[in-house]
């Protein structure tokens, strides 16, 4: 009676990450609304692993089918993806920053409609943030070209503290240095 499937796909969706098939969920959430639904509703379980791996499955949605997640990128989905990047859990908090960035690269139409609540939130984490937050955040402010927040990136260019990011080239540099990098991009 397949064909007759009403409801959530969430239990289905979890079981499969459990068992770790990635791949399946992937083609599925591309194809299916419902598994794509599922998948943001899996963002609030309270096991990060199945949260994280959740974020890893959307990136990868993202790299396979741009245009099956485009509908999804509203404000919420962005204020969601912030606040998992406030999380303790390392694999949570990197995937959402593997995912916000990739949003930002490969949709600056959508982030621009969002740019006016963006600067206010990345200018609260650049100065009550983590240093890897910060980070994270300097690197977004330079590919958005955040103009706006030039004085809050001046502000940690001698930053001496190093930061890791889920980024290549990314770990264990300090965040002055991404602090430069920003800096000339915004020039």
């Amino acid at each position: 009676m397949g064909f007759l499937s009403f409801g959530s796909k969430k239990s289905k969706i979890k079981k499969l990450i459990e068992e770790e098939r990635f791949d399946e969920i992937v083609a599925m959430a591309v194809k299916d609304r419902k598994a794509f639904n599922s998948l943001l509703e899996l963002l609030d379980d309270p096991n990060p692993g199945i949260v994280g791996d959740t974020l890893l499955i959307l990136t990868n949605v993202l790299d396979t089918s741009p245009s099956a997640a485009k509908p999804y990128l509203s404000e919420a989905f962005f204020r969601k993806l912030m606040r998992l990047m406030e999380r303790k859990n390392p694999y949570v908090r990197e995937n959402a920053m593997m995912l916000s960035y990739k949003i930002v690269t490969g949709f600056p139409e959508i982030t621009s409609k969002h740019r006016g609540w963006m600067v206010d939130v990345i200018r609260r984490g650049l100065t009550e943030g983590t240093k890897d937050q910060k980070g994270f955040l300097l690197m977004v402010v330079g590919e958005l070209g955040l103009s706006e927040l030039r004085q809050e990136v001046e502000e940690l260019v001698n930053v001496q503290d190093k930061v890791i990011l889920p980024f290549e080239g990314k770990k264990w540099i300090p965040l002055g240095e991404i602090a430069k990098e920003t800096l000339e991009k915004l020039s």
